[in-house]
C-alpha cells in the first residue's frame, strides 16, 4: 500500500511536533532549577514549625528522578530537638573539658529519598504520590493520596534499625538495634490522625536492647538484652491504636505489652496506656558477676541491686516476672507499678471497663492522679 504524499506531509509534520514536544518536556524536566525548589521545600517546612524549639529540615541537594515526573534528593535530614530541650532545657557539664554544652538534637536521616506524582489523580481533584527511601540502614517505601476528604497513606518497611527513629529511642530511654520490616496502613479524615482509622503489622529480628551503659531512669545499667523476635499488631480506629499483639522473646528476655495509645497531631505527643510484663532468663542473670550481683542470688533473701532500684517503678510478679503501667506523652513514658494482677475487662486500659481507684495518696488515688497528668499533657 502506497500512502498518498498529502497524508505522508502530514505525518511528518506530526512527528516534528511530536518529537519537539518530548524534546521540550523532557529538557525542561531535567533542567528544572532543582535548587530554588529545594530552598523552596525546606523554607516552607520550617516555617510551618511552631514551638521554641522546632523541628528543622535539612537537604543536601535535589534533582529529577527517573520515576517520572518526580524528584529525588540526597541527604535528607530532620534535626529534632531532644525531648529536655522542648520541655525543660537541660545541660551536661564535661568536667575535663570545663564547659557546658546543651543535649545533642536527635536525627533522623535519610541518604536518598524520591517521590513520584500521579498525573492521572488530578483528574480527580485529588493528588497522589508513590515514594522510597533509603534511610534508618533499610528501605522504606509507599504511597499517598490527599483529597478534601481523605489523606491515605501505605509504608513498607524493610530491614531498618529501629533504634535509628529518634521518637522511639527516647520513648525507651534505652539504645536498641536491630532489623525491623513490616506493613502500616493509615486513613486521615480531614488530614488528622487524632481521627486516623488503620492496622499496623511489624517483625524484627536480632533485637537488642541496652549496651551496657546507658541506665535505666538514670539509675542502673544492664549488659545488652538480646530479645531475638519481636511481632506487633495493632488496629487503630478512632484515632486510638490498640495493640492486638506485641511480644518478644529471646535468649535473654521474654516480654509482652498491652493497652494503646491515644493518637495526638505529632506522633511522640501521643498519648499512651500500656502495661509491661517482662522477665529474664536464668541464664542472663546468672551469666558474669554483675548480672549476679544485679539480680541476686536464687537461694538468698537479700535482693538484688535491679529489684531495689527498681522499686517504685516496677512490680515483681510471684512467678519472677516484672511488671509496670507506662502512661504519658509516647516520647516521655512514666513507669508505675502495677497493682495486682488484672482481668483483661478490667485491666484499666483504654479499651476496657473503668478502672478501680486504688490506693489513695495525698487525698487522691493513683489512677486519678494519673488521669490528671494525661488531661493536662493533651
Amino acid at each position: 500500500m502506497k500512502w498518498p504524499k498529502l497524508e505522508l506531509r502530514q505525518l511528518r509534520w506530526v512527528a516534528y511536533g511530536g518529537a519537539y514536544l518530548f524534546t521540550f518536556v523532557v529538557f525542561a524536566y531535567i533542567s528544572f532549577p532543582y535548587d530554588r525548589l529545594r530552598q523552596h521545600v525546606i523554607s516552607m517546612y520550617n516555617v510551618a514549625q511552631t514551638g521554641p524549639n522546632p523541628d528543622r529540615l535539612e537537604i543536601d541537594s535535589l534533582s529529577w528522578s527517573w520515576h517520572f515526573p518526580g524528584i529525588v534528593a540526597q541527604g535528607v535530614r530532620l534535626v529534632v530537638p531532644p525531648p529536655e530541650a522542648k520541655s525543660a532545657p537541660e545541660v551536661t557539664v564535661d568536667a575535663s573539658a570545663e564547659e557546658v554544652r546543651p543535649p545533642a538534637p536527635q536525627v533522623l536521616e535519610a541518604s536518598k529519598v524520591y517521590v513520584s506524582l500521579s498525573p492521572f489523580a488530578f483528574l480527580t481533584g485529588a493528588r497522589a504520590a508513590s515514594f522510597g527511601a533509603q534511610a534508618l540502614g533499610g528501605e522504606i517505601s509507599g504511597w499517598a493520596r490527599d483529597s478534601a476528604e481523605l489523606r491515605r497513606l501505605e509504608l513498607q518497611l524493610d530491614g531498618i534499625n529501629p533504634g535509628a527513629v529518634p521518637q522511639l529511642a527516647a520513648a525507651i530511654g534505652l539504645p536498641l538495634s536491630g532489623r525491623l520490616s513490616g506493613h502500616i496502613a493509615l486513613d486521615l479524615p480531614e488530614n488528622n490522625l487524632m481521627k486516623a482509622e488503620g492496622t499496623v503489622e511489624l517483625a524484627a529480628e536480632d533485637l537488642v536492647l541496652g549496651d551496657g551503659k546507658a541506665k535505666i531512669q538514670n539509675m542502673i545499667a544492664l549488659p545488652e538484652l538480646h530479645m531475638g523476635a519481636f511481632t506487633l499488631k495493632a488496629g487503630i480506629t478512632g484515632g486510638r491504636m490498640k495493640l492486638d499483639e506485641c511480644v518478644a522473646q529471646g535468649k535473654d528476655v521474654d516480654l509482652a505489652l498491652t493497652g494503646g495509645l491515644r493518637l495526638r497531631k505529632r506522633l511522640e505527643s501521643s498519648l499512651a496506656e500500656l502495661e509491661l510484663k517482662f522477665s529474664f532468663s536464668d541464664k542472663y542473670k546468672s551469666q558474669t558477676e554483675l548480672t549476679k550481683a544485679l539480680f541476686g542470688q536464687a537461694d538468698s533473701k537479700i535482693p538484688g541491686l535491679f529489684d531495689t532500684a527498681t522499686n517504685g517503678l516496677l512490680t515483681k510478679q510471684e512467678d519472677g516476672s516484672y511488671a509496670a503501667r507506662l502512661y504519658g506523652p509516647f516520647n516521655r513514658l512514666k513507669p508505675k507499678p502495677l497493682l495486682g494482677k488484672r482481668s483483661s475487662s478490667s485491666s484499666g486500659s483504654l479499651y476496657g471497663a473503668p478502672r478501680k481507684r486504688t490506693r489513695a495518696r495525698r487525698g487522691k488515688s493513683v489512677d486519678a492522679e494519673e488521669d490528671e497528668e494525661l488531661q493536662q499533657a493533651e
